[in-house]
């Protein structure tokens, strides 16, 4: 198999009288998974979905645990690791990504600049490179201190961000200087997904219809309605930014930077995970693109327990499903800004496929 069809793409069609998104990611986690020794499932999981790999580790392994009747809370160690992994992977879709993915965007950093960041830092355990962190990103990102930023973004969520970018000569003010403009005209609807309000509650339920309905986990939805997912839906969020623009979406993902950084960052993240039934479990994490979840189902062999099955609901499937927050606003992109326009709403709801914008043709007239 071929990487295309091992990691799968999605197509925007902006415009388009049909679905506004094609394509999909393929459904491989149980297929690769079943049968397999309990104890693989992690780094099984972990190598299929590489580019959020920590987080499918964690998850997997909460839920195997939680499955075999096992404590399934993670150590201040594992606490530090993800929180590190995720805001590595934020730095680095706005480092770099955005850069290159945005129409119209300034060209980034060298990729030594980057290097610099204590997150790579390899001499380095979690703990130490999130301590070091603040720094970092007061110097290189936001020319003031980490907390006299958060404060006064709290102050002001939308005007202070608008205000720092357009007097920050630093990389990402720059990129978000150029792009302000065009994010704020794409006008998103809101529908979060808000699973973790009610956790003992919902995820029984999302854990059957994860199990039992065909094709749930390609397009899933909630009370009838495919939800969205990402930095904006934190479940401990003090203050949640409004989503009727594309333009708050990307600041989210800037300030999800800045809140894993600060002191309160390792409580940002919610994990969790739940038992079902005998060999069976649910767990959750909270992660760069949004809520990851994994189920799985064990069965005894004379080897030791191993896979019967398992399924795997990430942000992805959420955030481009073809009836979802993004393919409503892609559908009402018209005129000769529609592709830039659709790339741009696609970077702000974040794949972690590959995404290709198709011109819809315009109509035929008599």
């Amino acid at each position: 198999m071929d990487m295309a069809a091992l990691t799968g793409s999605v197509r925007l069609h902006p415009g388009s009288a049909g679905p506004a998104i094609s394509g999909a990611r393929p459904l491989l986690a149980s297929r690769v998974a079943r049968g397999r020794a309990a104890a693989e499932l992690p780094a099984v999981l972990g190598a299929l979905f590489t580019l959020c790999s920590h987080a499918h580790r964690s998850t997997a392994h909460r839920a195997v645990s939680a499955a075999l009747g096992d404590p399934a809370l993670s150590t201040p160690a594992d606490r530090s690791a993800l929180r590190a992994a995720t805001a590595r992977d934020q730095i680095l879709r706005i480092a770099h990504d955005w850069h290159r993915l945005l129409p119209g965007a300034p060209a980034g950093e060298p990729a030594l600049t980057l290097r610099s960041c204590p997150l790579w830092r390899e001499d380095f355990g979690a703990a130490e490179q999130m301590a070091a962190l603040p720094e970092w990103l007061a110097h290189r990102w936001l020319m003031e201190p980490l907390h006299s930023w958060l404060a006064a973004h709290e102050a002001d969520p939308p005007g202070h961000v608008q205000r720092w970018c357009e007097q920050a000569d630093t990389p990402p003010a720059r990129l978000l200087r150029t792009q302000r403009r065009a994010l704020q005209a794409l006008a998103t609807p809101a529908q979060p997904l808000r699973l973790l309000d009610q956790p003992l509650a919902q995820m029984p339920r999302l854990a059957q219809r994860m199990a039992e309905e065909p094709g749930f986990c390609a397009r899933p939805d909630w009370h009838g309605v495919p939800a969205e997912t990402g930095p904006w839906t934190r479940s401990v969020d003090p203050l949640p930014l409004p989503l009727h623009n594309a333009w708050m979406r990307l600041i989210a993902r800037l300030v999800d930077v800045l809140r894993l950084a600060a002191p309160s960052g390792r409580d940002w993240l919610a994990e969790g995970a739940l038992p079902l039934a005998p060999g069976e479990a649910i767990a959750w994490t909270e992660m760069a693109r949004g809520l990851l979840v994994h189920w799985v189902r064990l069965e005894d062999s004379p080897q030791g327990p191993r896979v019967a099955d398992c399924r795997v609901l990430a942000p992805t499937e959420w955030n481009f499903h073809p009836q979802g927050v993004l393919a409503q606003t892609l559908a009402t992109l018209r005129g000769e800004e529609a592709i830039a326009q659709a790339a741009r709403a696609a970077v702000a709801f974040d794949p972690c496929v590959e995404f290709m914008v198709e011109a819809t043709p315009e109509p035929a007239h008599a």
